[in-house]
């Protein structure tokens, strides 16, 4: 019996390894700031907290916290999980002798349609008159219709091509009203994923969607669900549906593919609540009065 828990428990570390191993140093699809901006911005580095749970791509991210303005982009220990919130383009705007440069890239040649054939239907052609016979016929003659004229197959618009504007200068960035109040805005993204990861709140990240969070409360009943949801469910259907039934529908499906991708994180994700229960359980023992 204890040579099977020793190899369950080799088993849980080694897969747990390998979930470390493969977390993400930036989400995929999120644009790195560019390397003018980070000389000119530089970075603003909060201090490590423990509280509240990050996720990136759906992969879930260890404590401590580190949330940090880089650039232009926020970044949460060293992973980007944002793009730029405002783009260093509006910054080089403010500065003096910007230079604008437009550049256009035609449009591929684009084959010729065949011309679409018509083919005229033989209908009969009501000329509005009726003979005298036709008034004492048995079997009066159906009425004839008009003939329908068949329409062509509209040509496709000729596409137009990409222009491509790119703002530039020459010599130091120099910082004004403008960009200061910039960098505010930025830093005031920053401060407000700090304090709500501080509060025990969340954060889902992705590229592919727009981020995710939600306060304590939110958070509690979430995760009270999620890790056992995460442990259960080998089919990425029967999760989402599971997930729905629940009441989380507001998640995403990309989100929902995310955390089933990378659902053996359900077991770090039990520990830590573990973890916080006893913490709490041995608060509430000390605070009476042993």
């Amino acid at each position: 019996m204890k040579a099977t828990r020793t190899a369950i428990a080799a088993i849980v570390a080694a897969l747990l390894a390998m979930s470390a191993a493969a977390a993400p140093r930036q989400a995929a699809g999120f644009a790195k700031p560019p390397a003018a901006a980070l000389k000119a911005l530089k970075a603003t580095v909060g201090k490590p907290f423990t509280s509240g749970y990050v996720f990136v791509d759906g992969k879930y991210m260890k404590p401590p916290y580190k949330v940090e303005r880089w650039g232009t982009v926020i970044r949460v220990n060293g992973v980007q999980v944002t793009n730029e919130i405002v783009p260093w383009e509006e910054f080089i705007k403010t500065q003096e002798g910007v230079q604008v440069t437009k550049t256009t890239t035609p449009v591929a040649a684009q084959p010729v349609a065949a011309e679409p054939e018509t083919q005229e239907e033989e209908e009969d052609v009501d000329d509005g008159e009726v003979s005298f016979d036709d008034l004492f016929d048995d079997e009066p003659a159906a009425k004839k219709k008009p003939a329908k004229k068949k329409k062509k197959a509209p040509r496709p618009r000729p596409r137009k091509p990409t222009v491509t504007v790119t703002y530039s200068f020459d010599g130091e960035f120099v910082p004004n009203d403008k960009t200061k109040a910039y960098l505010e805005r930025i830093n005031a993204a920053r401060t407000r994923i700090d304090r709500q990861l501080r509060a025990g709140g969340y954060y889902f990240f992705g590229s592919r969607y727009s981020a995710i969070s939600g306060d304590a409360g939110a958070g509690g009943h979430l995760f009270e669900k999620l890790p056992d949801m995460m442990k259960r469910y080998s089919d990425r259907d029967a999760f989402a549906s599971a997930l729905f039934s629940a009441g989380f529908n507001y998640l995403p499906q990309p989100l929902v593919h995310d955390l089933f991708r990378n659902r053996i994180d359900y077991v770090q994700i039990e520990q830590r609540l573990k973890s916080a229960q006893e913490e709490r359980k041995w608060s509430s023992v000390l605070g009476g009065g042993l």
